[in-house]
């Protein structure tokens, strides 16, 4: 009987792995149309590998999974002549691009059990502002496996990184060799990062929830009832929301998304039961080519919680729950965006009547 649950257990978790790899290609898709052409002509890349998030006992192949990754990594990009830096150093003290593979692991069943981030690296300047400049990531992509972390798990999503970007470089770089020389540096060097914040008086926000997590097609909890909550929030907090298309091009494209992720209860799915990911992008110009453009994040945040209980014990999603989590996120937003305009930005005076 045991031994029949934990087959079902198993099979559920690779089912959802197979639905969420599916909704990552289409992911992908989308953005590689959108901002691989940051990559054009990008040279003397750096590679870095390291280790987000990990919990549970540590196995004795991942003191070494490191060092390993990022030679696995080298060798497949030198295989396809993508030109990448023999140096390393510090983040920050050059201009040189980096792709950074974050490998996160996690042994709680709620969550992913193999995560690889893969992101570029470059320096760029705020559209809304050129004399700020940051490094921020122009691109992004993520994949996961499992149904639980072993060397094998690690190395499959990892390859599988590798090769899109690969695949996402070589055909922006296809019409053209890309030089092997080093590229000039002509960005700015900070003492300190200036504060992305810093000027914004206002921004988009959407939240969105997914519209298919049950059979008969309705969301669990409603998507207006938390845009609501969320815009009424930050205009109490003093800031404006943008919904005119010339005021929110003045302003950058600011846009906060807050993506609400829900596993269905009952159900082992090898993610969070409610989590929620919040990102604030705006439009950004290659300090190296002004002439290309894209948004990028510039903050973000996650945080989840677990289901509700009803009186019987049964596991729910409620608008409360996640409303509580949407609002730990907001709450994050609202104190970036006060520090960074902690000069101007005055939360508004509530009448108080006669």
């Amino acid at each position: 009987m045991n031994s029949s649950a934990n087959r079902s257990s198993v099979i559920i978790k690779i089912s959802v792995l197979i639905i969420l790899l599916l909704s990552l290609t289409a992911q992908l898709a989308a953005q590689t149309v959108e901002k691989a052409q940051t990559m054009e002509g990008l040279r003397d890349i750096e590679v870095v590998v390291k280790y987000g998030h990990v919990d549970g006992q540590q196995a004795e192949w991942q003191s070494t999974m490191l060092e390993r990754l990022e030679d696995r990594a080298r060798h497949l990009l030198e295989d396809a002549e993508v030109p990448i830096s023999q140096l390393t150093e510090e983040a920050g003290k050059t201009n040189r691009p980096r792709l950074v593979f974050t490998i996160s692991l996690s042994r709680k069943p709620e969550t992913d059990p193999v995560r690889v981030d893969g992101e570029v690296f470059q320096k760029v300047r705020l559209w809304r502002d050129s004399a700020k400049e940051l490094e921020l990531a122009t691109w992004t992509m993520y994949g996961v496996g499992g149904p639980t972390v072993t060397r094998k798990s690690v190395l499959d999503v990892f390859d599988g990184q590798v090769a899109e970007f690969i695949k996402t470089y070589r055909e922006v770089n296809s019409a053209s060799p890309v030089s092997t020389q080093p590229a000039a540096d002509k960005s700015a060097q900070f003492t300190s990062p200036p504060n992305p914040f810093e000027g914004l008086k206002s921004t988009r926000v959407y939240v969105s929830v997914p519209q298919d997590m049950m059979s008969d097609g309705r969301p669990p909890v409603s998507q207006e009832f938390l845009q609501n909550a969320a815009e009424t929030k930050l205009k109490k907090a003093g800031i404006k929301i943008i919904r005119d298309t010339n005021e929110a091009e003045a302003a950058g494209n600011a846009t906060l998304h807050v993506w609400v992720k829900l596993s269905p209860p009952n159900a082992e799915a090898g993610a969070p039961p409610v989590g929620v990911e919040s990102t604030f992008s705006q439009w950004v110009r290659l300090a190296n080519d002004p002439e290309k453009q894209t948004d990028a994040v510039t903050w973000k945040s996650q945080a989840s919680v677990p289901f509700a209980k009803t009186d019987n014990g049964v596991l729910v999603i409620t608008d409360e729950a996640v409303l509580k989590v949407v609002n730990r996120q907001l709450d994050e937003f609202i104190e970036a965006f006060k520090a960074g305009n902690a000069r101007r930005l005055k939360p508004k005076k509530t009448a108080v009547p006669e």
